[in-house]
């Protein structure tokens, strides 16, 4: 109806890959999350925009986007990105001591610190350690050569896959890029009488052998698996230290495509170059902590809301320190049900299965207000972020409070929420624990959505995505997952048994059920 929303129009569709948007489609309806939403603010921002995501969040339809930007009589103008220089987060006496063969060294992310802890407090548990082994239905027979350029290829591209850590030799923590990190790719024959046994097998194998992060980049391994009629099994064993989870099935999909690209002589595609890179998370992340409005924020939070405690007997408190035990349900018979909802609530899918979550939560506890754990996206909100890997996950307590009526008011609440929550993200969670004063982990139960299907649209045809092992271990209580119809659950033994994971995902099938009858 208006130029502005024309323009805005075009943007939304480029950035969704789709042919046209109507200016009442909402974001989330279009197969918008929040990662989609940083790719979307960045090429907004390019435009001459002044949005940020959580204009997006709010604002999810071309109209009230145009109206907001509209009534914005003095709209100030976002800064205009200034990426940082390599080596520019450093002293002069850090950098005069970096060997030779370094495209940059920056400091240690805050969560990156907190996993090399919990690392090393019991390198036996595999902590942070991802394994994951897929059939993959290619369109050529299996290339060795093909595949090991793939990799090559990949680990060209993204720098954290190129990425060391050195903790003591220098005035703080450092990351370091290496100019090359060749990586093994492994070929073994599969005894199809044994296929099953022989690729559990090598899945333990791998995830037995952790990475050491100060040992030279890069903290990735592949191996394959082919059989005799040609069909072959791909394993990638990958630290979390330079990886998030939506990150790791957007690598697998560029590595697909790298290969596909290879096995027929053609060299792989140049993606377009972009400004930002992981130092600039790193360099956020550290204006986040000098920041008083985000301190401010995770201080009311924490002293708002009590921290929620998993109750007594639902584990086995003798039982062997660290040992995760695992749980998984369906809901996908569920799923397009969940989508309608979230749609007639205006809010995003994530929303209305974290607040099943929370309600599940709220049944094992008797405090009125509390906080568990989010898993949030903390890159950049720039142009092309959404296309440099790396460990952007920040986890951080979210507070809940009973007095819901309905469900579409207990939706829109934690909805509101996460909005409210967004511009603080960057706030790093060992920061937050730091503000409570107290020497415990400032969190127990964690949640996380994925949204796996799209992230790998182009590749679903070539990955059988079920996966013969998933993510290592974790140090929390409880880590709640859900994706692609499927809810993870994986738990501390001491806290919550099988048994009482078993139970823990049949209440919250129960609560999507009841959610999606009556809202």
């Amino acid at each position: 109806r208006t130029d502005l929303e024309e323009r805005l129009a075009e943007i939304w569709a480029r950035v969704l890959s789709l042919d046209t948007v109507s200016v009442v489609d909402s974001f989330f309806d279009l197969g918008g999350d929040s990662l989609r939403a940083v790719a979307l603010v960045g090429a907004l921002r390019v435009a001459g925009f002044p949005v940020g995501v959580r204009d997006v969040f709010v604002h999810r339809t071309v109209a009230t986007l145009a109206a907001h930007l509209a009534a914005k009589e003095t709209a100030t103008a976002e800064p205009e990105f200034q990426a940082v220089a390599p080596f520019a987060l450093l002293d002069d006496a850090d950098r005069a001591a970096l060997p030779a063969g370094l495209a940059d060294a920056y400091p240690i992310a805050q969560a990156q610190l907190g996993m090399l802890v919990e690392i090393q407090k019991d390198p036996d548990r595999s902590l942070y350690h991802i394994v994951r082994c897929f059939r993959v239905h290619s369109r050529q027979p299996f290339s060795a050569e093909a595949l090991t350029g793939a990799v090559r290829d990949v680990v060209h591209r993204h720098e954290t896959l190129r990425t060391s850590f050195d903790l003591g030799g220098y005035s703080v923590p450092l990351q370091l890029v290496h100019t090359e990190a060749p990586v093994d790719v492994r070929i073994m024959q599969l005894d199809e009488e044994q296929a099953d046994a022989q690729l559990r097998g090598h899945v333990d194998a791998e995830r037995a052998r952790p990475f050491d992060p100060e040992h030279p980049a890069p903290l990735l391994r592949v191996s394959v698996h082919v059989a005799a009629d040609g069909s072959w099994w791909l394993t990638v064993a990958v630290s979390h230290l330079v990886t998030g989870g939506w990150d790791l099935n957007s690598l697998l999909a560029e590595l697909l495509g790298c290969y596909e690209r290879r096995c027929v002589g053609m060299a792989p595609e140049s993606p377009e170059p972009v400004a930002v890179r992981y130092a600039d998370f790193v360099a956020a992340e550290r204006a986040a902590l000098a920041s008083p409005a985000d301190e401010a924020y995770w201080r009311k939070i924490t002293s708002g809301y009590a921290k929620f405690t998993p109750p007594a007997g639902w584990g086995e408190p003798a039982g062997a320190a660290g040992a995760a035990l695992r749980h998984r349900i369906s809901y996908q018979d569920l799923d397009q049900r969940v989508r309608a909802l979230a749609s007639a609530y205006e809010v995003s899918p994530k929303a209305v299965l974290h607040a099943a979550h929370l309600k599940v939560m709220s049944q094992l506890t008797d405090e009125q207000r509390f906080h568990s754990g989010l898993v949030c996206d903390a890159r950049p909100e720039v142009r092309g972020a959404e296309r440099v890997h790396g460990m952007y996950i920040n986890i951080l307590p979210f507070g809940f409070a009973r007095g819901a009526r309905t469900w579409r008011e207990l939706v829109r609440s934690v909805f509101d929420r996460e909005v409210e929550l967004w511009p603080h993200r960057r706030y790093p969670l060992p920061a937050v624990r730091r503000l409570t004063g107290v020497d415990a982990h400032p969190i127990d139960v964690v949640f996380d959505y994925t949204e796996f299907r799209r992230a790998n649209a182009d590749s679903e045809e070539q990955v059988g995505f079920e996966a013969v092992a998933g993510e290592g271990g974790t140090e929390f209580a409880l880590q709640v997952t859900a994706a692609s119809g499927f809810l993870d659950l994986v738990g501390d033994a001491r806290v919550f048994d099988g048994a009482g994971l078993a139970r823990l995902a049949g209440m919250f099938r129960s609560v999507v059920e009841a959610m999606v009858a009556d809202p």
